[in-house]
């Protein structure tokens, strides 16, 4: 796992100097939100309470921009015996795929076959309404702060040592509340992060903290 750690920090911290490389602009604010922005970021994460007491992980996280304030999420992070995962992460890239259109039709097909994919869709896009957040603009146009909320997020956490004596549950869905601070340089993002978690089943609260580093891709 420690070799795996480095890597993805390696990793990183060569696709956040490219990031910088490529699109920073300093006259450039990216933070005036449109709908159709999205935001794909990695982290490297501490968990700060788990089976086996404090562990690195790695994150992932997309975002998807429904207006000025409002965006859809996506994550899954990932550690030594521990995972956790929003439907966003699977049904978002869905949506924006199906939601892709060429001369007005679906590109998933045409005809008899749009309404399907056009339904199909709208489900996929309503399954990551579970995991949203809010973007407060500052002072500092290149700077916003986003509160989080996930309802239904998946966590699978296993004790691989005797740690602790409490009794987790291996499997559940469980209730996540964060909040994350945005900088833009240009199109690079680096956002640090806290959040506060709690299962359905064994009602057990953790924490984590990280820094996501990513990429923002304008709709336009």
């Amino acid at each position: 796992m420690k070799k795996q750690l480095t890597s993805f920090i390696l990793l990183s911290i060569c696709f956040v100097s490219y990031s910088q490389f490529e699109y920073y602009k300093p006259d450039t604010v990216i933070n005036r939100h449109r709908s159709g922005d999205v935001m794909v970021s990695a982290s490297p994460t501490v968990l700060l309470k788990t089976p086996n007491g404090v562990q690195m992980a790695a994150g992932i996280k997309m975002q998807l921009f429904l207006g000025k304030r409002f965006s859809l999420d996506g994550d899954v992070v990932f550690g030594r015996d521990y995972v956790h995962l929003g439907p966003g992460l699977i049904g978002l890239p869905l949506g924006l795929l199906a939601w892709s259109s060429q001369n007005g039709e679906i590109l998933f097909g045409d005809d008899g076959n749009s309404l399907t994919n056009f339904l199909f869709s709208v489900a996929a896009i309503a399954l990551s309404f579970e995991h949203f957040s809010y973007h407060i603009p500052t002072k500092n146009q290149n700077v916003d702060i986003a509160p989080y909320i996930s309802l239904l997020r998946y966590k699978s956490a296993y004790e691989y040592h005797n740690y602790s004596d409490a009794e987790f549950v291996g499997e559940q869905f469980s209730f996540a509340a964060g909040i994350q601070y945005n900088k833009y340089f240009g199109r690079f993002i680096l956002s640090p992060y806290a959040e506060y978690n709690i299962g359905y089943k064994d009602q057990i609260s953790g924490y984590n903290i990280g820094v996501y580093c990513g990429i923002y891709l304008p709709s336009k």
